[in-house]
C-alpha cells in the first residue's frame, strides 16, 4: 500500500495551503513494520471510556492486511471481533496471516495483540479489480448537502445552552469537543443530537476525514472508511433506549462496547476526504 503525497499549495479543492495529509494517514493509520507481516500501531486519541477506540483497531488491522497483498487487488469486505478491551497505555501489535492468495480473491487474517493476548481478530477479503456485469444499489436519499448543515461542535454548543439538558448528558457532551477526533461529521437531522426521547435506530450523516489522504491509493481510503465505521454505530442502535439507559443525546453511548462488526466496501471509486 503506497504512501499518498500531499497536494501542492493552492490545490486540493479549496483546502488552504499547508493543509497537508490527514492525521489519519500520518499518525493513526501509519503502522511501524517490525518484521514480515508484523506491525506496531500507536494511539492518536483515547475515548472517555479510557479504552481504545474500536475504529482505530479496525482501521489499523486493515492497513496491516493491505500491506500483504498486491497493488491490483482492492478491499472487498472485513469481519471483525473485539475479544478484550484495549489498553491505551501500550501499543498494539498486528500479526497478519496470509490465509489464501488466489487468482481473483485473497484472504488475510489479522490478530491485534496486547500483553501477549489477542484483543481483536478479523478476516479481510480482497478482490482483483475488474468490472462486474451485475450491479445494483439503493437510490441516494434526498438530503441537504453538507455545506448547509452545522458541524458537530456547533450542535454540541447548542445542546449545552439548553437549560433542560440533564447533568449526565452535559458531562458527556462537554467531553466530545476535547477528543480531537480526526474526522468531520454533519448530521442530517441535527435536532436528534439534543433529543432525549426514544427514537428509531437510524441515523444519516455526512462524514469525511479532516485533511488530505491522497488520490491514487484507494486502499488507504478504505482503511479510513473502516476507521470511521465505528463512530455512532452502537449509539445508533441504542437510540430507542435513550430514556431508559445512560445514552447521551444523539446516541453517544456512555461506557458501551461492541463485540463484532462487518464492513462491505463496494467496487466504486471511494474518497474519504475532501478534494
Amino acid at each position: 500500500m503506497s504512501s499518498p503525497k500531499a497536494p501542492e499549495d493552492g490545490q486540493g479543492g479549496g483546502d488552504p495551503p499547508g493543509d497537508l495529509r490527514s492525521v489519519l494517514v500520518t499518525s493513526v493509520l501509519n503502522l511501524e513494520p517490525l518484521d514480515e507481516d508484523l506491525f506496531r500501531g500507536r494511539h492518536y486519541w483515547i475515548p472517555t471510556t479510557k479504552r481504545l477506540f474500536g475504529g482505530q483497531i479496525i482501521g489499523q488491522a486493515l492497513v496491516a492486511a493491505a500491506k500483504s497483498v498486491s497493488e491490483d487487488v482492492q478491499v472487498h469486505s472485513l469481519h471483525c471481533y473485539f475479544v478484550r478491551a484495549g489498553d491505551p497505555k501500550v501499543p498494539v501489535l498486528y500479526q497478519v496471516e496470509r490465509t489464501r492468495t488466489g487468482a481473483s480473491f485473497s484472504v488475510r487474517s489479522v490478530k491485534a495483540v496486547q500483553h501477549g493476548r489477542p484483543i481483536f481478530i478479523c478476516q479481510a477479503s480482497f478482490q482483483l479489480t475488474q468490472p462486474s456485469p451485475l450491479q445494483h444499489q439503493f437510490s441516494m436519499p434526498t438530503v441537504p448537502p453538507p455545506e448547509e448543515l452545522p458541524d458537530y461542535e456547533t450542535l454540541i454548543d447548542q445542546c449545552l445552552r439548553d437549560p433542560n439538558l440533564q447533568k449526565k448528558y452535559r458531562v458527556v457532551l462537554n467531553r466530545i469537543p476535547a477528543r480531537n477526533v480526526p474526522i468531520e461529521i454533519k448530521l442530517i437531522n441535527p435536532s436528534s443530537l439534543c433529543q432525549l426521547e426514544n427514537m428509531e435506530p437510524k441515523q444519516m450523516f455526512w462524514v469525511r476525514a479532516k485533511g488530505y489522504i491522497g488520490e491514487g491509493d484507494i486502499k488507504m481510503h478504505c482503511c479510513v472508511a473502516a476507521y470511521i465505521s465505528d463512530f455512532a454505530f452502537l449509539g445508533t442502535a441504542l437510540l430507542p433506549h435513550q430514556r431508559k439507559h445512560s445514552v447521551a443525546p444523539g446516541g453517544w453511548s456512555v461506557g458501551s462496547c461492541g463485540v463484532g462488526t462487518g464492513c462491505w466496501l463496494y467496487p466504486v471509486p471511494r474518497r474519504a476526504c475532501s478534494e
